[in-house]
């Protein structure tokens, strides 16, 4: 038992090692070449526009769950006309950058790591280094400016999807007053909290995309590895999402 769990520590200490190696190339890549613009733009569509009708989709039904859900519990207290204020923090202080994380990681992110993958086993990396092409700079930097410039848009959008959907629900279905709604939707809201659930969002769609490039870069030979480098990514991406996302709450929000 020790001898595993010594074995399964020394893994995690190496792959951290590695991982700290990658994104410090990533960072010098980033500071010490430029970018080609045709590269970031193809790869801010690819991240962006195609995923925002997942995300929608997803922000909607999520946003009418919340709605109905807490209506329910504050009908039991009598306060069911603060749903607008529940809904408001709900959705854009936790569930909005949560969602676009998970979207990120469930679609953009799987594609980062299956086509690096499959260009490291077809040994297109290799060939691109035979070329003198640096690859972080033709595959990795693009997507990781991409990642940032896309996921704050993306988290408005899944505001504006989550709220408004909720507002429907509550307004049509539950007869909340739409004024209501609207009033305490914004006393209980502060301008920063827009900026926090961005910040939130901008982080766990960067994390995604570390990670994802990183498995990919480094993914076994064969199918099988290239399945697995999918698998480990998206699986880890899931978790550290939720987890970090309960620190930056605890660091915007915790009680002082």
């Amino acid at each position: 038992m020790l001898a595993r769990l010594s074995n399964s520590l020394l893994g995690f200490l190496i792959g951290l090692g590695r991982m700290t190696a990658f994104v410090i190339r990533i960072i010098k890549t980033l500071a010490t070449t430029r970018l080609s613009s045709k590269l970031v733009i193809q790869q801010m569509y690819d991240i962006g526009i195609k995923t925002l009708p997942v995300l929608a989709a997803v922000c909607i039904f999520v946003g009418t769950n919340i709605a109905l859900v807490g209506f329910h519990i504050f009908k039991q207290f009598g306060g069911q006309d603060l749903i607008g204020a529940y809904v408001g923090l709900t959705c854009i202080r936790e569930m909005a950058p949560i969602l676009v994380g998970a979207i990120m990681a469930a679609k953009p992110g799987t594609d980062i790591s299956a086509t690096i993958a499959t260009m490291k086993v077809k040994q297109q990396i290799d060939a691109l280094e035979v070329m003198a092409v640096d690859p972080f700079w033709f595959l990795i930097a693009p997507r990781i400016v991409a990642f940032v410039l896309v996921s704050p848009i993306l988290v408005v959008f899944a505001d504006f999807f989550c709220v408004g959907a909720a507002y429907l629900i509550s307004i049509f279905q539950l007869k909340i007053n739409s004024g209501k709604f609207i009033n305490d939707m914004v006393t209980y809201l502060q301008y920063i909290d827009f900026f926090k659930g961005i910040a939130k969002g901008l982080i766990s769609s960067l994390l995604v995309c570390i990670i994802s490039c990183y498995f990919g870069y480094n993914s076994e030979p064969g199918p099988k590895g290239v399945s697995r480098a999918i698998n480990i990514s998206v699986v880890l991406e899931s978790s550290l999402i939720v987890i970090i996302n309960y620190f930056l709450t605890e660091l915007m929000y915790g009680v002082k």
